[in-house]
């Protein structure tokens, strides 16, 4: 099973010191005291993100649903239209779902534009439109981003706790060996921190190589693109097992067993070179990434309209841009809600991939 690293998108927040709390107590215990007599204090402060309910995002990242076209899903949707080209993690095939998936994925729609120059809307200021608009940029076009949010960065937000950094979306990089987003942190001299996932506390090693046994007997299965993972999974699950279950599926997609294709256990490249938290923050690198760049912050994206000449960017408020070209790297879910208006509308095979592509949802506490 190739590792997807789910993890480096949205899932911790340990970099900056955060206490996570999370209590279901049916009985008063008395006072909480460690092994070694410590006192445990009280948290300075804590926030709670909401991924689905954010109207710029509507979920926290994809994963590849039950469907007839299985991980050409991604494929589909990364292919350009005319003069609209598409990137963004969700159209990453060696990294679905992380950071470095949609760096490299803008990279790769900027590769598609040719010449030596023209004009270019990028829509999206995250990783995959700040990489994108930076290769272009350098090689001579011009270019404007424009972002719904009020900072760079979308889902990789990194905003101040009690005066320590937290990452409310991506926080780890996972698998730091030919990995875009570890280039990066060196080339900005952005300090990780070396994170051994081995060492987590917790679990049960006899209940995880029950789900690992489970994992190889769905890869095995038939048609898995088109099988929910839950249609593999025994009933008679003890505690520990669906512990284990949940832990490995619905924590690390963002999905149940019910939503997701298993074909997604195999999706993506193997990660190797080990895992890192990034020191201060996410933000550093989309930060480096925008740099000298023209970005428009609350720029509200309602309609995209493309032809053989050109795209036009009208916004929410009646602004509109033209260019040569856009490259599109709106989230997964917006593009699924039908929020942002294409005309003319979105091709049958774009409409396929959409469908076979679900928005997951992991929040942090």
């Amino acid at each position: 099973m190739a590792e997807l690293a789910r993890r480096s998108l949205l899932l911790g927040g340990l970099a900056g010191g955060v206490t996570l709390a999370l209590g279901a107590c049916v009985r008063d215990v008395g006072p909480i005291v460690f092994a070694d007599g410590a006192v445990p204090q009280l948290p300075a402060g804590y926030m709670r993100t909401s991924w689905s309910t954010d109207p710029f995002s509507l979920g926290s990242y994809s994963f590849l649903a039950p469907s007839t076209v299985g991980t050409d899903a991604r494929t589909l949707l990364a292919e350009p239209l005319g003069r609209l080209h598409f990137a963004g993690e969700a159209t990453s095939s060696n990294a679905p779902a992380t950071t470095h998936g949609a760096l490299e994925s803008g990279r790769r729609a900027a590769s598609e534009i040719e010449g030596d120059g023209g004009t270019v809307i990028v829509i999206g200021a995250g990783f995959a439109g700040l990489g994108a608009a930076r290769d272009l940029a350098q090689a001579g076009f011009d270019v404007v981003v424009v972002e719904a949010r009020d900072y760079i960065g979308g889902r990789a937000a990194t905003v101040e706790l009690d005066g320590a950094p937290v990452d409310l979306g991506p926080s780890w990089i996972q698998g730091r060996d030919n990995n875009a987003s570890a280039d990066l942190a060196a080339e900005l001299n952005v300090d990780l921190i070396a994170f051994d996932w081995d060492s987590a506390v917790g679990g049960n090693d006899a209940a995880e190589d029950d789900v690992a046994e489970l994992y190889a007997e769905a890869l095995d299965a038939r048609q898995p693109q088109a099988r929910a993972l839950a249609e593999l999974i025994p009933d008679d699950l003890t505690a520990e097992q669906l512990w284990a279950l949940t832990t490995t599926i619905d924590h690390e997609f963002g999905a149940t067993p019910g939503e997701l294709a298993i074909a997604a256990l195999d999706e993506g490249d193997e990660m190797r070179g080990g895992d890192a938290l990034i020191d201060g923050g996410y933000s550093q690198l989309t930060d480096g990434l925008a740099a000298g760049l023209d970005v428009r912050t609350r720029w509200v994206v309602e309609k995209i309209t493309h032809d053989g000449a050109g795209v036009s960017v009208a916004s929410t408020d009646g602004e509109e841009l033209r260019a040569d070209y856009a490259i599109v790297t709106i989230p997964l879910g917006v593009l699924k809600s039908g929020s942002v208006v294409f005309e003319p509308t979105l091709s049958e095979s774009k409409s396929v991939a959409l469908g076979a592509l679900g928005m997951g949802l992991l929040d942090k506490l």
